[in-house]
């Protein structure tokens, strides 16, 4: 007797081998579309929430309208004023914004690298293999790099008459090579090329970074000439490859066209950003670099606040500072939160259309189950006549649909979850989202199973006030 219920319903799945299919095909339809949309809007949510903790989203950027793509509005482009060239002097205006917590400078670089492999670009610095001399290479390694565009005619790599790393750069001998490789202090990295960015120290107080091996440089060294430069962790683990450790790199050499560039610290894992960059201290004169940074090096000063709140009007108290000493309309004023905010109210809206969509669909096919399910019922009244004739209770023949509602939603819950889980990262994918958690479809589905065998349960329900003598006399 107690396994008669189990053989019905595997006889009912069986006979009706295709309306028990679409059953399952629908319901994993259902549970795979609610998962998806719930996971897309809690992985939405959580996402927004931690790119908004970002201190990126916590400070204004100040830049000069050096160009009419860069205008927050169209306005007819003209020569900026000589005096519109921003320098960490200008951090200053943080005294008179009371809101700012963090005042920093942090521009892009690039080190030009040179490899063991002498038959490659290896353009060594200034004087061979001493240390670096200034010029074009100067401390920044191959020429600056603040991620814009050089002037007209000259590239990294190349200077004003067509030479190779500017005009004091040489192409270093297999000996150079030879003689570096051999000393244990000096590093020749297999990359040609790694970006970075130049700061200065409240940079990383700003995002809270702090060095895992070594330390980070302070106010003075940005004052100093040694070359000297802090280590993302996995750009210091590339580094050291398998024959050494992290920690092995302080005090090492990382040999650049600029010349030696000195490892004075390692950071903590940060970010996907940081952790692959270094770090330099910001100088406002770089081996004769002033002129090249009025040209197109634009220093971008950033304004850090603890309170996002306070972001409107550190932005009004910044924008009289910098009028005042640069005139009207020569400074631009940059809030990356308000636009974040933006995109995060988008992403939402388009979250919670999809999750009423996908909900409504579910809705739709529970409904449409449920009405299927009670079909099978009520043909089901000749074996439901057989087994109360053989002596089942209400209590058996309750335990009997219970089953098929159970075993459809495990079924359907199933299908549901495999189907979900290519879908939710699709739609996360699209919507820039990079850090999905799957606990988030696991619970879509259980929360969709579980409605499904209550629904299951309502033809359950509907039979159990059939009369037993109507279904017995319903046995032929």
């Amino acid at each position: 007797m107690f396994n008669e219920p189990v053989k019905i319903i595997l006889r009912r799945f069986r006979d009706r081998s295709l309306e028990s299919g679409l059953l399952i095909i629908a319901v994993a339809l259902g549970i795979g579309a609610f998962s998806a949309g719930l996971s897309l809007i809690m992985n939405t949510i959580k996402f927004s929430n931690e790119i908004m903790s970002s201190p990126e989203y916590k400070e204004l950027v100040v830049s000069t309208r050096s160009n009419a793509n860069e205008m927050d509005v169209p306005v007819k482009e003209k020569l900026v004023n000589e005096t519109a060239v921003l320098t960490s002097e200008d951090l200053e205006a943080a005294n008179l914004a009371p809101d700012v917590e963090w005042a920093y400078v942090q521009n892009h670089s690039m080190l030009m690298l040179i490899s063991a492999d002498s038959s490659s670009n290896n353009f060594g610095p200034p004087g061979g293999m001493g240390a670096p001399q200034g010029g074009m290479g100067g401390p920044q390694g191959g020429g600056p790099d603040n991620g814009q565009a050089p002037p007209d005619g000259m590239d990294n790599n190349q200077d004003e008459q067509g030479g190779p790393g500017g005009p004091d750069f040489h192409r270093m001998s297999e000996e150079e090579i030879a003689e570096a490789k051999a000393d244990a202090d000096i590093i020749l990295s297999d990359l040609e090329r790694v970006s970075g960015f130049e700061v200065t120290p409240q940079f990383f107080n700003s995002w809270n970074i702090e060095a895992a091996e070594g330390s980070l440089f302070s106010t003075s060294d940005l004052r100093g000439t040694d070359n000297i430069i802090v280590l993302g962790s996995e750009f210091a683990k590339l580094l050291a490859g398998d024959d050494m450790k992290v920690s092995d790199l302080l005090g090492k050499k990382l040999l650049a066209r600029g010349g030696y560039q000195t490892i004075v610290g390692i950071l903590n894992p940060v970010s996907e950003e940081y952790d692959s960059k270094f770090f330099k201290p910001y100088r406002e004169d770089n081996g004769g670099m002033r002129g090249l940074r009025r040209g197109f090096m634009d220093t971008r000063l950033r304004f850090a606040v603890e309170d996002p709140e306070q972001l409107d009007s550190t932005e009004t108290q910044l924008q009289n500072w910098f009028t005042s000493q640069f005139g009207d309309a020569q400074i631009v004023i940059s809030n990356p939160r308000a636009e974040a905010e933006q995109l995060v109210a988008r992403n939402t809206g388009i979250g919670i259309l999809i999750l009423f969509l996908s909900a409504a669909g579910f809705f739709i096919a529970l409904v449409n189950v449920s009405n299927i399910l009670m079909s099978r019922v009520l043909r089901m009244k000749k074996n439901v006549g057989i087994l109360m004739a053989l002596g089942a209770s209400r209590k058996d023949i309750r335990n009997l649909f219970l089953s098929e509602s159970l075993l459809l939603a495990v079924s359907g819950g199933i299908a549901g979850v495999i189907l979900a889980v290519p879908l939710s990262n699709y739609m996360e994918t699209a919507a820039g989202i990079t850090s999905g958690s799957w606990l988030f479809i696991a619970a879509g589905a259980i929360i969709a199973g579980v409605l499904t065998f209550v629904f299951g349960l309502i033809p359950a329900r509907q039979f159990m006030k059939i009369d037993p003598a109507i279904a017995m006399r319903s046995v032929s």
